[in-house]
């Protein structure tokens, strides 16, 4: 439940954010890529829409994206990601806690893109 509220609470952040950050606007502006963050067995997730400057979300486990970021549970997705630690997300992806399907650079423009609200 916290993890998908955590998801739910990104997804605020990012949309009020490309309304009134200009730098987070100028970055999102051309961009159309569709990224889902869940839980390995698929029972929690949340797809990011993001397409030229505007951005949409849907919660779930959805099919169509162009990069996954998989955590291996929720608890253990919730505690990185709240975190903020560039450190905890090295260390859960060398546990195997964490992977990546589809186009690894979508994920890292993602981060990129939530490093400039934060």
């Amino acid at each position: 439940m916290k993890f998908s509220l955590l998801l739910l609470v990104l997804y605020r952040k990012l949309k009020k954010a490309a309304k009134s950050n200009t730098a987070f606007k100028s970055y999102i502006s051309t961009m159309r890529t569709k990224i889902l963050i869940r839980t390995a067995d698929g029972k929690r997730g949340r797809l990011f829409v993001f397409d030229r400057g505007n951005i949409s979300s849907v919660r779930g486990n959805r099919p169509g994206f162009d990069a996954a970021l998989i955590w291996s549970d929720a608890s253990t997705a919730f505690k990185v990601m709240a975190s903020g630690s560039s450190e905890a997300s090295f260390k859960a992806a060398a546990e195997g806690k964490i992977r990546v399907e589809g186009m690894s650079f979508y994920i890292q423009w993602f981060t990129d893109g939530v490093k400039l609200i934060m």
